[in-house]
């Protein structure tokens, strides 16, 4: 049977119709390369692609059955420790804790740590202010109160604190189908074993931001930046030989 394949975008505040203005760049390109988009689900369409805003709420994750993932699979790539325990040993050393309080202190000394990243699974607080996940710059009560004013379910993720140059040598890798697509087509081997693994959690299209040594995290597609390094032109190349062909 012939697929009729079709990416969803948010809508604007004004209009159903209209695709939102943050969108409508990457929604051009796509459907000059003749993939249809649109912001409600076509009778005729088979497959569907969610490209939007992030959802931490399983009522406003798009639920038509034709989605290419669920709610569910999307989660799995969302949330730092529901996909890290199948990558541990490819990426930074990390633990989790529900809770910022005095028993995380010996478990970050016993590590023998003396700086750690956190984040909140699927979220840090480096949009605030660069500095404001790592621990001792920013306290654990700092932390916590930010995190009340930015509300998101989870565990805490410690991290073993990596240095700044060496999280900066990170590249984005797209994996559309199983395969792994990057602008240079230069796939460390890490992110090749990566991959491998977390094609098991049943994801049709993730992000791995990896260096060439470790995955630093990974993202569910539906709302992974492409970034500016990667063309709307490439991305959709990407997507067109994938899924719309």
């Amino acid at each position: 049977m012939n697929t009729q394949f079709q990416i969803i975008f948010p809508c604007s505040e004004t209009d159903v119709n209209e695709i939102h203005p943050r969108y409508q760049s990457d929604a051009k390109v796509m459907s000059d390369m003749g993939i249809t988009v649109g912001t409600i689900p076509l009778a005729e369409s088979t497959e569907l692609m969610y490209r939007g805003f992030i959802v931490n709420v399983k009522d406003k994750f798009p639920n038509d059955a034709r989605y290419l993932n669920t709610y569910e699979i999307y989660t799995r790539y969302q949330y730092l420790s529901d996909y890290y325990p199948c990558i541990s040993d490819l990426s930074i050393e990390t633990f989790f804790v529900d809770d910022l309080n005095e028993s995380v202190y010996k478990l970050i000394e016993e590590k023998r740590w003396d700086k750690v990243f956190i984040k909140k699974d699927s979220k840090a607080l480096e949009h605030i202010e660069e500095g404001k996940s790592v621990w001792p710059q920013t306290s654990f009560d700092e932390m916590l109160t930010l995190y009340n004013e930015y509300p998101f379910e989870g565990k805490f993720a410690i991290r073993k604190f990596i240095d700044k140059e060496t999280i900066d040598k990170e590249e984005r890798y797209w994996v559309f189908n199983g395969n792994i697509y990057h602008r240079h087509k230069d796939i460390p081997e890490v992110v090749k074993k990566a991959a491998k693994r977390l094609n098991t959690l049943g994801s049709r299209y993730y992000t791995i931001d990896a260096t060439p040594e470790f995955v630093v995290e990974v993202n569910p597609g539906e709302s992974s930046d492409r970034h500016a390094v990667n063309s709307a032109e490439l991305f959709a190349s990407w997507i067109k030989k994938e899924f719309d062909n």
